[in-house]
């Protein structure tokens, strides 16, 4: 399967989809799990899918920050937006950069595993790459349980002279494997000129004992507890998880 186009052709167009002022609840939910274990601000941070840098923006306040994406588009976005960050193109599935962290952070990337398997290597990547007792962050970003629940939106932003409209809905052909479809439909307007585009992400849904078992595997002891964000709602709860490498 092809990029997504917002992670391609639409990059640039990642500041408008989502700058870093919507990111600063998500950090501080992060830095709390950081303070609990021991984390010291200054300590270095490996973030395994940082895409355009919007998480960045607040991390490498406290923290020497590495972001690793796979996509060229992403990772030009980022190093604009984060001049003073380390950014390495690679397969959070199979990069490895010979050096141990402090923490690693996996957040929306983990979405596009598609498999156990791939689940799997996402977290042997991010268990080698921390320090005896480092600290692993992550998120199930879909949970099957969640998936029927998901419903359209439309959503609209401007920045300077761009005016980018944006609806989502999704797609599920067989509710019994382990992924379903996110679909875009992008209208962007600068000034008199109108453009459409339609973008799919093929994204993975899982139960919660797959992510736990493939951390386990990774040699890693995982704790769950209910990621607070409110714009998340209750029902089913999305949870957050932490794992320190012994």
């Amino acid at each position: 399967m092809t990029a997504p186009l917002l992670y391609d052709s639409l990059a640039a167009y990642w500041p408008v989809f989502s700058p870093p002022d919507e990111y600063v609840e998500e950090v501080e939910t992060f830095r709390r799990r950081f303070i609990r274990h021991g984390v010291a601000d200054g300590a270095s941070v490996l973030h395994l899918g940082s895409g355009g840098g919007s998480i960045d923006f607040h991390l490498k306040r406290w923290y020497r920050v590495v972001g690793v994406d796979i996509s060229p588009g992403m990772i030009e976005q980022a190093r604009r937006l984060n001049p003073e960050v380390e950014y390495v193109q690679g397969d959070i599935r199979d990069v490895r950069l010979d050096r141990t962290f402090d923490v690693v952070l996996v957040h929306d990337a983990i979405a596009y595993m598609t498999s156990v398997g791939e689940l799997e290597a996402a977290y042997d990547t991010a268990a080698r790459h921390l320090s005896p007792g480092g600290l692993l962050v992550t998120i199930p970003e879909e949970l099957k349980e969640r998936v029927p629940a998901l419903q359209p939106s439309v959503e609209a932003r401007r920045v300077g002279g761009t005016e980018l409209h944006v609806m989502t809905t999704h797609h599920d052909p067989d509710p019994d494997d382990d992924w379903f479809e996110n679909v875009y439909v992008f209208l962007i307007r600068e000034g008199d000129d109108l453009r459409v585009e339609v973008d799919r992400h093929r994204v993975g849904a899982f139960e919660l004992h797959d992510f736990l078992g493939a951390i386990r595997k990774a040699g890693l002891a995982p704790s769950v507890e209910r990621w607070e964000l409110p714009t998340w709602g209750d029902e089913p709860e999305l949870p957050l998880i932490t794992a320190v490498k012994a």
